[in-house]
């Protein structure tokens, strides 16, 4: 579970909806049926440009970052009931050239940056990282502990979760750890948030959000470019997607 393969399967959905199209535009223009033909070209262009080009993702995204404001640190910080700051977690690379926060993903060490903000504003708090070994060498959840301990938490204020490979593992394994009615904040990419949630509340938690990595930032900048085609536009539409069908697949199950 790297952070290359993670972002090649960002992208490869929508790719291999468009290859299947055209493969079949082909078929049917090879056996003469060139208006079915032409009809399933033009919607391969229509949906390249929809998911290339940064409209709609980037309306699309904005909308659901928004659901979740960011997390604001107390003011006062008296509070001694212990809270637990859920990183969950996204992708790494075993190297061992690398010191742990160089071996956790991009967005792992948003996440994590995060929760050591969190964390450091509260004083009785425990930061929980999780993650399994897609291998069955160390977890995502240790090397995050460590990369956690190389930018200064102490060790005694980490915990790991070994096991879960989703959101939904997470939180049923935080479940078997933990008091539901703890104080709990969850940290994640803002696109994840809403459907991160959604889960911990299933499963009986009263979570704060906390979300992070924001694709989609307010700020002074040149637009012209809007329209050209990216990879990171197509990248961010299958995020996008797969937050959807994650969505579905939940409410389905319940």
């Amino acid at each position: 579970m790297t952070s290359f393969l993670y972002d090649l399967k960002g992208q490869a959905t929508i790719f291999n909806a468009l290859v299947l199209l055209l493969l079949t535009a082909y078929f049917f223009n090879r056996y003469h049926k060139r208006r079915v033909a032409i009809a399933l070209v033009s919607i391969s262009l229509s949906i390249f440009l929809l998911c290339s080009t940064s409209y709609l993702p980037n309306y699309l995204a904005d909308k659901i970052e928004r659901e979740y404001p960011p997390f604001l640190l107390p003011v006062d910080n008296t509070d001694t009931v212990k809270t637990l700051i859920h990183v969950l977690g996204s992708g790494y690379t075993l190297d061992k050239r690398l010191p742990a926060n160089a071996q956790i993903g991009m967005v792992a060490l948003g996440r994590l940056a995060e929760g050591i903000r969190i964390h450091r504003a509260i004083k009785n708090s425990v930061i929980i990282c999780s993650g399994f070994s897609p291998v069955g060498l160390e977890t995502q959840a240790q090397v995050t502990k460590r990369a956690a301990i190389n930018l200064g938490v102490g060790a005694n204020e980490l915990e790991t979760l070994n096991k879960p490979r989703t959101t939904l593992e997470e939180a049923k394994e935080l479940g078997k750890r933990y008091d539901k009615s703890s104080k709990l904040i969850v940290v994640t990419d803002a696109l994840h948030m809403s459907r991160a949630m959604k889960i911990f509340k299933t499963e009986g938690f009263h979570p704060i959000a906390a979300p992070t990595n924001y694709k989609i930032k307010e700020a002074s900048e040149d637009n012209s470019m809007k329209w050209w085609p990216s990879f990171g536009n197509i990248w961010l539409m299958n995020y996008l997607i797969h937050e959807y069908l994650g969505n579905l697949k939940a409410a389905i199950s319940r």
